[in-house]
C-alpha cells in the first residue's frame, strides 16, 4: 500500500488507513486536551492551597512587623522628642533617664522587638535602651549597616536579615524611624531589634501545618531566609532555580521588601495528579484499542468489497464483459451497487455488439461519403473551368449591359461553386489525413499585405470600413502560408457577409509568455446567438439563415477553419454577441513542433 503526494490519488484502502489513522489521532487530541484541562486544574488547585497559606502567613507576618514599626513611629513623632535627645545628650547620666519612664513604659516587653529598643543621637550613640542596660549603651552604631542607610537617606527601615554580631548573638532584623527635627534634620533614631529564633516571631509560621512536606520560608530583600519552618535554612539564600522539584507559592509583605514562600514537593503535592493522569492514560488507551478493534473489521469488510467493485470495473475498462460481478453475501449498499454493475455489465455487452455493427455501418457510409465527394468534386470542377474560361472570353467582347451583368453574375456563382468544391476536397482530404504541409518561415505583414486586395474586393459596395492593426516588428512564425492565408480569407469572407454597415478589424499581436501570434477578424455585424455558438464548427450544420456564419450556407466553412487551425497545431476561440458582431481569434504557436 503506498500513499502519493496528492490524496486525490490514494487507493479506497489508504484513504480508510488515513481516516482510522486520523479519527485515532483526533480522539487521542480531544481526550489528551481534556486531560491536560483536568490535570492543569488539579495542579492549579493545589498550588491556590499553597498560595493562600502564603497569603495568611504574608499577612499575619506583616501586621506584626507593622504594630512594631507603626509604636517607633509614634515615640519618634512626639512634640518633646527633639528636645528630650538634647535633655539626654546634656545629662550625661550614664542611661538613667527618669524624666523618660515614658519610653521604658511604650516598650517594656515589647512583643515585636523582642531583641530590644535603642535610642540614637545625631552622630549614632546608643543614649537609651530597653531593656535598661544592654551591652550598647554608650556604643556609636554609626557605621552599623542599617543604622548608616538610615542616616544617609533620613527614613524609616526595615532592615535585611542579619547574623549574629553587634546587636544580638542570633539571627534578627532591625527596625529604625528616624527623629526629625522641624526643619526635617534627623536628630537620632529610635530602633528596635527582632530576634527571629523568638517564639513571638516563629509561632507565627509555627501555626501552619508542615505535614506532607510542607514548608514556609521568609525571604529578605537581599534573598535570604529569615524565618523558616526548616530551622536549619535561616539566613541562607533562597534559589528558585534550584527548587524545580518543589511546587511553590509566592505572597508579597507590603510593610516590607520582603516574600512568603509556601512549597511542597511536587512529587507530593500533585500526587492526586499524577494518579489522575495515570487512569487516564491507561483509559485513553483503552478507548483508543476498542476503537481500533472495531473500527478495523468495519473498515476491512468495506475496502475489501470496494476493491472487489473496483477490480471489476478495471475489468470491463478493459472491453472483458465475460466475468459477472458478485461480492458475497452482502444486503446493504455495496450489494445494491454490486447488483447495478451486474446489470451494467449485461447491458454494455449488448450495446458493445449493436455498436460494433453500427460502427462497421458508419464506417462504410464514410468512405463512401469522401468516395462521393472526392469524385463528384472531381468531376464538376472540370466543367466550372470551361465555364469560368467562356465566361471571361464573352466578357472580353463588346455587349449590352444586360449581357454583361448576367455574365458577371454567372462568373460570380461559379467562382462561388468553384471555391465550395475546394473546401469540400480540402475537408474530405483533412478527414482522411491526406492533406499534407508546407512548413516555412512566414511574415506576417508580407501575409497580410496580400490578403489586402481579397478584402478590398469583398466589400466593394458596402458600407464597411476595415481596420488593419498590426505591428511592423512581428516575429516571423513556422507555419503553412497557404493554409494560413485559406483560415484569414474565410474568417474575413464571413466578417464582410454577415456585416451589413460596420467596421471589420483584421489585429494581429505576439504573446510572448505563451510564445504565439494571435490573429483576431473582428465586425460590428448580427453576432450570433449563444445557443448557436457551441455548433458553428460542425460539418454540414446549417442554422437560421439570418444569423449563419456558415462558409457558402452549408456549414463547412467554419468547419474547416478549425481543422486547419488544428492542423497548424493552434487553437481557435469566438466571442460574439447578437446585434453587436463577433470576434474570431485565432493562436498559431511561433514555431511548428514536427
Amino acid at each position: 500500500m503506498t500513499f502519493p503526494l496528492s490524496p486525490y490519488r490514494w487507493s479506497i484502502k489508504a484513504k480508510s488507513v488515513a481516516l482510522v489513522t486520523g479519527y485515532v489521532f483526533v480522539l487521542c487530541g480531544v481526550y489528551s486536551a481534556f486531560a491536560v484541562h483536568l490535570l492543569r486544574r488539579e495542579a492549579a488547585q493545589a498550588h491556590d492551597r499553597l498560595q493562600q497559606t502564603a497569603s495568611i502567613v504574608a499577612a499575619e507576618l506583616g501586621a506584626y512587623i507593622e504594630s512594631g514599626r507603626q509604636r517607633l513611629a509614634t515615640v519618634a513623632q512626639l512634640p518633646g522628642m527633639v528636645y528630650g535627645l538634647r535633655t539626654i545628650q546634656e545629662t550625661k547620666s550614664g542611661g538613667y533617664i527618669p524624666p523618660w519612664t515614658t519610653l521604658h513604659y511604650l516598650f517594656f516587653k515589647s512583643p515585636v522587638f523582642t531583641g530590644g529598643v535603642f535610642l540614637l543621637d545625631r552622630v549614632g550613640k546608643v543614649l537609651w535602651t530597653e531593656p535598661p542596660g544592654l551591652p550598647w549603651l554608650g556604643q556609636t552604631l554609626a557605621d552599623y549597616p542599617p543604622i548608616s542607610e538610615m542616616y544617609e537617606k533620613n527614613q524609616s527601615l526595615i532592615s535585611a536579615g542579619l547574623s549574629a554580631g553587634r546587636l544580638l548573638d542570633k539571627p534578627h532584623i532591625v527596625v529604625g524611624w528616624p527623629v526629625q527635627n522641624l526643619e526635617g534634620e534627623i536628630e537620632g533614631i529610635l530602633g528596635g531589634v527582632v530576634d527571629l529564633t523568638a517564639t513571638e516571631f516563629s509561632d507565627i509560621l509555627k501555626a501552619v501545618s508542615t505535614t506532607q512536606g510542607r514548608f514556609i520560608e521568609v525571604i529578605d530583600q537581599n534573598g535570604l531566609v529569615l524565618a523558616s519552618t526548616i530551622l536549619t535554612r535561616v539566613l541562607q539564600p533562597f534559589h528558585s532555580q534550584e527548587q524545580e522539584a518543589l511546587l511553590l507559592a509566592f505572597a508579597p509583605l507590603s510593610q516590607a521588601s520582603w516574600q512568603i514562600i509556601a512549597g511542597q514537593p511536587r512529587a507530593i503535592a500533585l500526587a492526586e495528579v499524577s494518579q489522575l493522569q495515570r487512569i487516564l492514560l491507561w483509559l485513553g488507551v483503552g478507548v483508543v484499542l476498542i476503537a481500533i478493534a472495531t473500527g478495523a473489521p468495519f473498515i476491512n469488510g468495506l475496502v475489501r468489497s470496494i476493491k472487489q467493485l473496483t477490480n471489476y470495473a478495471q475489468v470491463m475498462a478493459r472491453r472483458d464483459l465475460s466475468h459477472p460481478v458478485v461480492v458475497g453475501e452482502r444486503y446493504d449498499e455495496i450489494a445494491t451497487l454490486a447488483q447495478a454493475f451486474e446489470r451494467m455489465r449485461i447491458e454494455l455487452e449488448r450495446a458493445r455488439v449493436a455498436l460494433e455493427q453500427r460502427l462497421e455501418e458508419r464506417e462504410e457510409l464514410i468512405r463512401l461519403k469522401e468516395q462521393f465527394l472526392a469524385n463528384i468534386s472531381h468531376e464538376l470542377r472540370t466543367p466550372l473551368h470551361v465555364i469560368l474560361g467562356y465566361t471571361d472570353l464573352l466578357l472580353d467582347q463588346e455587349l449590352s449591359d444586360d449581357w454583361h451583368n448576367a455574365l458577371t453574375r454567372i462568373r460570380a456563382q461559379s467562382e462561388h461553386l468553384f471555391h465550395l468544391l475546394t473546401d469540400l476536397m480540402t475537408l474530405s482530404g483533412l478527414n482522411t489525413g491526406k492533406i499534407s504541409l508546407q512548413i516555412s518561415p512566414v511574415i506576417v505583414p508580407d501575409l497580410l499585405v496580400h490578403l489586402s486586395p481579397l478584402v478590398d474586393q469583398l466589400r466593394q459596395g458596402k458600407g464597411i470600413e476595415v481596420v488593419w492593426d498590426c505591428p511592423p516588428f512581428l516575429p516571423s512564425i513556422e507555419t503553412d502560408a497557404l493554409r494560413l492565408e485559406q483560415i484569414l480569407t474565410n474568417l474575413i469572407t464571413n466578417a464582410v457577409k454577415f456585416t451589413p454597415r460596420g467596421t471589420i478589424t483584421i489585429r494581429t499581436r505576439y504573446t510572448k509568455a505563451q510564445g504565439k501570434v494571435l490573429f483576431e477578424v473582428s465586425d460590428t455585424g448580427i453576432g450570433i446567438p449563444a445557443h448557436e455558438l457551441p455548433h458553428i464548427f460542425d460539418e454540414f450544420r446549417q442554422v437560421d439563415g439570418s444569423i449563419s456564419r456558415s462558409y457558402g450556407g452549408m456549414g463547412l466553412g467554419l468547419a474547416l477553419v478549425r481543422k486547419l487551425t488544428m492542423l497548424l497545431q493552434g487553437e481557435m476561440t469566438v466571442a460574439s454577441q447578437v446585434g453587436q458582431g463577433s470576434t474570431f481569434t485565432v493562436a498559431l504557436p511561433l514555431r511548428f513542433a514536427s
